[in-house]
């Protein structure tokens, strides 16, 4: 549940509790009232105090990382595939690993969707906030987690440019790819189709409550695809056979 929905809710609870006179304390449904008055005060609280922890905590992950690297930024992000332009990977995680000019790696969770029967269950985030140094980075690895195998794309994906003390969002990663048949032991390849897109509306609101002062502070600079990999006649990129899991990535806040 949103925070303007338990708002919402909130006001309605609030309402009642304004009117203690007016209701019979004994009655069945004023109890009912007042305890989810109580309820849904303490979740309002408990998320305010999630969303205050996020915001300190990716402030001090940035404060240390600048002691380090003076000028480190924070970069906000998403990722999307889809097989064959129309299935889409039931996947648990979606991870991607940026390389930068100067051969420094970084892999972290873009999405994390949580199943059990096919449902997404509660605790879902959409969207990460990296911390990178300032520089010129590619898009080198694209990965999907799921529960019994995995998918995990190489290619020179995307490029985009970080400056110094910067808050951005490079917006969303698109890959529609369709694995290339291959003789038996064959390295397994793909033919990929790709774009850079806004944020998904899960994403922009999912970023917003967990970062909602630091997310709204994001200037918008998009990554730029790589045509060797867009359009219908894209040449194959080599992609890896699916795997058990991904490689440790790190968790996007």
């Amino acid at each position: 549940m949103t925070q303007d929905a338990l708002h919402a809710q909130l006001k309605i609870a609030t309402k009642v509790r304004a009117f203690p006179l007016l209701l019979d304390p004994h009655d069945h449904m004023t109890k009912r009232y007042i305890f989810l008055s109580l309820i849904l005060s303490f979740v309002s609280v408990t998320i305010a105090r999630a969303d205050t922890q996020t915001e300190e905590r990716i402030s001090d992950r940035l404060k240390r990382a600048r002691e380090r690297t003076p000028g480190t930024s924070l970069v906000f992000m998403h990722a999307r595939l889809i097989e064959e332009s129309s299935r889409v990977p039931m996947c648990q995680d979606i991870w991607v690993t940026v390389v930068s000019d100067k051969g420094e790696s970084n892999t972290f969770e873009v999405e994390t969707t949580p199943r059990l029967f096919g449902r997404i269950l509660s605790g879902a985030s959409y969207g990460a906030v990296a911390v990178l140094p300032p520089g010129t980075y590619t898009l080198q690895k694209v990965g999907c987690t799921q529960p019994s195998a995995g998918i995990e794309l190489k290619g020179d994906f995307a490029r985009f440019r970080i400056g110094s003390n910067e808050i951005v969002n490079i917006g969303s990663f698109f890959i529609d790819y369709n694995f290339v048949p291959t003789p038996l032991f064959g390295r397994r390849t793909f033919n990929a189709r790709t774009k850079v897109e806004p944020l998904s509306n899960e994403a922009r609101t999912n970023l917003a409550e967990r970062l909602h002062v630091t997310f709204p502070k994001a200037i918008t600079r998009y990554m730029t695809p790589n045509p060797g990999t867009s359009g219908n006649n894209a040449a194959p990129s080599t992609g890896q056979p699916a795997r058990s899991a991904a490689p440790s990535p790190k968790r996007g806040d």
